[in-house]
């Protein structure tokens, strides 16, 4: 990976803490990690609608850290978007699933599991990026707490009682230890955004580093490329614009860690 470049795209006001989107069918998915929303933005008519994920809470944008469900990763597979809780203390353990309809479910004891399993205990435990292949989930573990545990959980879609954990070596960003923010599936290539975060804890905000942009095999997630992005960004999600032969693009959003109602969106082209 070499030419990378980094430009700003658009703001979408009505938005705050972007964590994750999906570009599909000319419009951006987006949701945040202190709202009970799911956000469908038009890129030709840029209207930004709503769709609730919580019936039962009149609670649903900038949300209390102590309160809010910290959505941090969403992807879209075979017509159903699919939004997970990160799963960094004990009420952000839910996965909605959207067609349509709502769908909510409790993913705390498959979150469990793959802690006690593993060895990743629960304040190392923050997910925040995730891939549906065609018959595993990947789950992204961001590596911000004292362990610095990054890695991916690979479940069995069928039996989610199978599963793995790849554990990944990331690089230091300025001194400090880049985590997943999250990651998609563009052919046999994964691509993945990693933050740098002064914090050492999957609770508690610090001073951003910056991000990396990281490319590996589908078959070898231990063969990485890494390239940095220009700025002190930390951003938390990744997915395709469009692709040649030669480059590819993706859109990014980014968190501030702030309570304006408005994100931004990059567009991050790069040769191939």
């Amino acid at each position: 990976m070499k030419n990378i470049i980094l430009d700003f795209f658009l703001t979408i006001t009505g938005i705050s803490a972007a964590s994750g989107l999906v570009h599909q069918n000319n419009h951006l998915f987006l949701i945040a990690d202190n709202s009970q929303y799911l956000y469908d933005f038009g890129l030709n008519d840029r209207l930004l609608t709503r769709i609730q994920l919580d019936k039962n809470t009149s609670d649903l944008e900038n949300i209390a850290k102590a309160r809010k469900p910290d959505f941090e990763s969403i992807t879209f597979d075979q017509d159903k978007y699919y939004i997970y809780g990160s799963g960094s203390t004990p009420n952000r353990n839910l996965r909605i699933t959207y067609q349509k309809e709502v769908l909510t479910e409790d993913f705390s004891k498959i979150y469990h599991r793959l802690q006690q399993k593993f060895l990743v205990d629960q304040d190392n435990f923050n997910i925040e990026g995730v891939i549906h292949t065609e018959d595993e989930i990947w789950l992204f573990n961001r590596g911000n707490g004292q362990k610095a545990q990054n890695g991916i959980f690979k479940i069995n879609k069928f039996n989610t009682e199978k599963s793995s954990f790849d554990a990944i070596k990331l690089p230091l960003i300025d001194q400090v230890q880049a985590g997943f923010t999250d990651a998609i599936l563009v052919g046999d290539f994964v691509y993945f955004i990693a933050a740098a975060e002064a914090s050492n804890s999957t609770y508690l905000d610090g001073e951003i580093a910056g991000t990396i942009l990281g490319k590996f095999n589908r078959k070898n997630s231990q063969s990485i490329e890494t390239i940095r992005i220009p700025g002190k960004h930390k951003f938390e999600g990744i997915t395709l614009k469009e692709q040649s032969e030669d480059q590819i693009t993706f859109f990014l959003c980014e968190d501030k860690d702030d309570d304006k109602m408005e994100t931004t969106i990059y567009s991050l082209t790069i040769d191939q």
